[in-house]
């Protein structure tokens, strides 16, 4: 593949992830507006903490196509460097507030999915932000990949969900289906970032052509 062809791919992923993103984030702010509070919930206890989280995903989301672009580390290392912070910050807060969003949320099924997802998440961002004060670029490229592949669960859980009655139509029991939206949500596209970043590079050249 050319590298002119590589970047429209990518510019094109990006735009996908952005309009599907954007569209989302919408709905969730809606949805903290117009939801009614169960009986013994305050307003700090879970509201403040689920408005802080989606809103933190919007540097998240503005910050991660600029990080990824070339041009941008090797023309505008500083520009890269501040907004990395910003990157990593944004997501260590959401991640923080995902933590407590997964313990409280009112459906069972779905705590132990979600909070493990935040944790994951906090343990990539830490290991990325430590990485590039180190100098080891090439484990952070790998940890930001992987923290970003997370930090987008909240777009494919939501397409999941959109298209519920296809994917997960066979599982009868909606509590049931709640949870494996949760858990795939996260484990699917951590699955495809270790698959390219890892185990292909390493599988690779076992199926190369050999000379004869």
């Amino acid at each position: 593949m050319s590298v002119a062809a590589r970047r429209s791919g990518w510019a094109v992923f990006w735009l996908v992830v952005a309009i599907a993103a954007a569209w989302f984030l919408t709905d969730s702010f809606r949805f903290i507006a117009a939801r009614e509070a169960p009986a013994g919930e305050t307003l700090w206890g879970r509201c403040v903490w689920y408005f802080a989280h989606v809103a933190l995903a919007i540097p998240v989301l503005l910050i991660a196509p600029l990080q990824f672009a070339a041009t941008l580390r090797t023309r505008w290392p500083v520009l890269h460097r501040v907004l990395g912070r910003f990157y990593l910050a944004a997501s260590l807060l959401a991640g923080v507030f995902a933590v407590h969003l997964g313990r409280t949320i009112a459906t069972p099924e779905t705590q132990v999915p979600l909070t493990l997802f935040a944790l994951v998440w906090i343990g990539f961002v830490l290991i990325a932000w430590q990485a590039a004060r180190l100098r080891r670029f090439d484990l952070h490229r790998g940890f930001v990949t992987r923290a970003t592949a997370l930090a987008l669960s909240f777009v494919w859980v939501r397409m999941m969900a959109a298209g519920d009655g296809l994917l997960l139509g066979f599982v009868e029991n909606i509590e049931l289906r709640a949870a494996t939206r949760g858990w795939l949500s996260f484990v699917l596209p951590l699955l495809v970032v270790e698959a390219w970043l890892s185990w292909w590079p390493a599988a690779k050249p076992l199926f190369a052509r050999r000379p004869d």
